[in-house]
């Protein structure tokens, strides 16, 4: 795997029409039984990315250290994958060609990526990252917001330490993105509250490697 000290930070975009067809699996993402299962939806998956080709790896659980989530670290969590149809889509091989590229990963590198719905219910606001400011434990991390519906909050934030105010904070939505080097920047999130009737849910997509 390449070293990632020249690469920081970018920001980009999907192409929409892309985004729709990524938009509607996020209906069927199941609950789960850990701390933030009722309202944080999900699946996880993790590929070999090699030549524009997706290889989908067997299932593992997921398991972050206490280090990087005083959450839910040192838990091992197991998600449904990522479904087929969503793995064969073209607007999916993109979210990985372009995380490739900007972070000058190897061809071949192993990446993995997680589905998540973060629902917010009547007045009631809902943690998008219940961890606050945090780091992931990885080198290169990429957060992919698809949709923000009828909500308030969200923004995604961009910290330069720890404890220090983002430098940039930034409501995303359709398609935008910002990857980073998890190991030089901190992010966060805005907790998201209903903007009136209906459901309310923010969707992202996060690959990291």
């Amino acid at each position: 795997m390449q070293n990632t000290k020249d690469f920081l930070l970018e920001l980009g975009q999907l192409k929409l029409d892309h985004v729709a067809q990524l938009s509607v699996s996020f209906g069927n993402l199941p609950k789960s039984d850990y701390l933030d299962g009722d309202y944080r939806l999900r699946r996880y998956s993790h590929f070999n990315f090699s030549e524009n080709v997706l290889k989908k790896m067997p299932a593992k659980a997921f398991e972050q250290s206490t280090d990087f989530n005083d959450f839910q670290g040192n838990v091992e969590r197991k998600y449904e994958e990522i479904e087929q149809n969503i793995i064969a889509s073209e607007a999916f091989v993109e979210m990985f060609s372009r995380f490739k590229d900007i972070t000058n990963l190897d061809d071949g590198a192993n990446i993995e990526v997680h589905q998540i719905r973060i629902i917010a219910k009547g007045e009631k606001s809902s943690q998008v990252t219940p961890e606050g400011v945090h780091q992931d434990g990885y080198q290169r991390i990429g957060i992919f917001v698809i949709d923000g519906n009828n909500i308030i909050g969200g923004e995604l934030n961009i910290h330069t330490q720890k404890h220090a105010a983002p430098f940039i904070k930034h409501k995303f939505d359709q398609g935008e993105f910002v990857v980073l080097n998890d190991e030089h920047f901190w992010h966060s999130a805005e907790d998201i509250r209903s903007a009136g009737p209906g459901g309310a849910n923010m969707d992202v997509f996060v690959l990291t490697a």
